[in-house]
């Protein structure tokens, strides 16, 4: 005999009768009628428990709690608990002020039902939910004690949509190019930058830097309208050249026009300090206001001096004196429809009825101011005037402006004229220049440097006065 015939099974032959198995093929039924073994068995109603089978006490007494539909479920579906996705989530309220702070919560979730509600009857107690309504599980706020000992929730609402959640902040993109160095421009970091062609950049000295947030601050956008007044008690004290120098530094930095106006009625000359001629301007404007409808009709009476433009003053102080305060609302009623930074160079008699209606328009007051103790005095009691006159807002933001014009004697301290004038927000001190002391047309490249980094800073001092800039605005 071989090995396969050894692991080939030996078939067992059936004994059994033909009425045995017959038998075992057709069972006699035990009562009723006969039924066959194709026939299924019947289904049992839902509710009722099978014949036979454990009862829930037999099982541990666990009972399948029934879920009840969502409210947000379509019709048919009330059977088939599901989440609604297009719930819209709503803030999630904190615990009440006596639930315990240590972690725990004292609210019922869906695991634990009402201890009144046994067996069948018993039915899970689930919180409202922020996403789907009833029958979905909602963890229960958390309480943390705080350093004075009062409850406060972790609680946060749950959002499907992150994009839907205040406090979520977009991730910052990856930055696709590297970060250079700014450009020096002065001294031999600038000189070094040009020779290697950009390939060896040292950087912005600290005074550069300083320089560039200048100009920055300079260039600061202006939301709505801006009118600075040069404006002092005394006269013969660099005002109008204050004027006009800083009107300049604006107008070369600022990426909006500037618009300077000579509201002196003694015969000012604003016109022959920008461009080297006099004109009459602002009262034959004043004549001719209703026939402004564009800036091309407005530009028949103002001057132009590179980016500034500006509208010349009275030559004939009688002239002068015939305007109004009235005749200056409409003037400024004209101009800042096409000028946001309006520049006004004032005159000296604070009783003159043009003086109330500039004073209304302006936002900054720019004092001049000398050395000498006159001149420091007038500054000073041009502060006062401003305070019990209606302006305490102009006097508390004035910017003084020191220029060193007079020859005063060693015996004048000056460190005690600029404690006497530190009532001021900002107190610049001009140096003196021969450019400005001649009484010419200003060239600002003949200022010296350090004279432009004075007017610099005035009109950077005007531009912080901005709606944005930090200082308050007039209500």
């Amino acid at each position: 005999m071989s090995a396969s015939q050894h692991d080939r099974p030996t078939a067992v032959p059936d004994v059994t009768t033909g009425a045995e198995r017959a038998e075992r093929t057709d069972p006699a039924p035990t009562g009723g009628s006969a039924a066959t073994a194709s026939e299924p068995a019947p289904l049992q109603p839902p509710g009722e428990a099978r014949p036979g089978a454990p009862t829930a006490e037999e099982r541990g007494g666990a009972t399948r709690a029934t879920i009840p539909p969502s409210p947000y479920a379509k019709a048919g579906q009330g059977d088939t608990p599901r989440v609604d996705r297009t719930a819209r989530p709503h803030p999630a309220t904190e615990a009440p002020d006596d639930a315990r702070s240590d972690g725990r919560n004292d609210a019922r979730t869906d695991a634990e039902p009402d201890p009144a509600e046994t067996g069948s009857n018993a039915r899970p107690k689930a919180p409202p939910n922020a996403l789907a309504g009833d029958g979905v599980r909602v963890v229960p706020p958390r309480r943390v004690r705080d350093e004075d000992g009062a409850g406060r929730s972790l609680a946060k609402p749950l959002y499907l949509d992150h994009t839907a959640d205040p406090d979520w902040d977009p991730p910052e993109d990856p930055p696709m190019i590297r970060r250079r160095e700014p450009r020096p421009r002065m001294g031999w970091r600038g000189f070094v930058y040009e020779t290697t062609g950009g390939r060896w950049n040292p950087g912005q000295s600290v005074k550069e830097q300083r320089i560039r947030e200048r100009e920055r601050e300079i260039s600061r956008q202006l939301r709505g309208k801006h009118v600075t007044a040069f404006f002092c008690l005394k006269g013969g004290i660099s005002k109008t050249s204050t004027t006009a120098a800083t009107s300049i530094a604006m107008a070369n930095l600022r990426p909006d026009p500037v618009f300077a106006i000579d509201a002196n009625p003694d015969a000012g000359d604003l016109a022959e300090r920008l461009v080297g001629q006099s004109r009459a301007g602002i009262t034959e404007l004043s004549a001719g206001i209703d026939r402004i409808d564009s800036l091309d009709a407005l530009s028949r009476y103002t001057l132009t001096a590179g980016r500034l433009t500006m509208l010349p003053g009275e030559p004939n102080p009688e002239l002068g004196d015939s305007l109004s305060s009235e005749d200056f609302r409409r003037i400024m009623g004209v101009v800042q429809r096409y000028y946001n930074v309006v520049q006004v160079d004032c005159g000296t008699g604070v009783t003159h009825p043009l003086m109330r209606g500039i004073l209304e328009f302006a936002d900054t007051v720019v004092i001049p101011a000398s050395w000498s103790i006159t001149g420091a005095r007038r500054a000073a009691e041009t502060i006062l005037w401003l305070e019990t006159h209606g302006f305490e807002r102009l006097a508390r933001t004035s910017i003084v402006v020191l220029t060193a014009k007079d020859l005063v004697s060693r015996s004048v301290d000056k460190e005690a004229v600029r404690s006497y004038l530190s009532q001021a927000a900002d107190l610049i001190v001009v140096p003196s220049d021969p450019h400005v002391a001649d009484g010419a047309l200003i060239d600002w490249e003949q200022l010296a440097p350090a004279t432009k980094e004075a007017y610099l800073d005035i009109a950077a001092s005007i531009t912080k006065r901005f709606p944005d800039g930090g200082w308050p605005v007039a209500p």
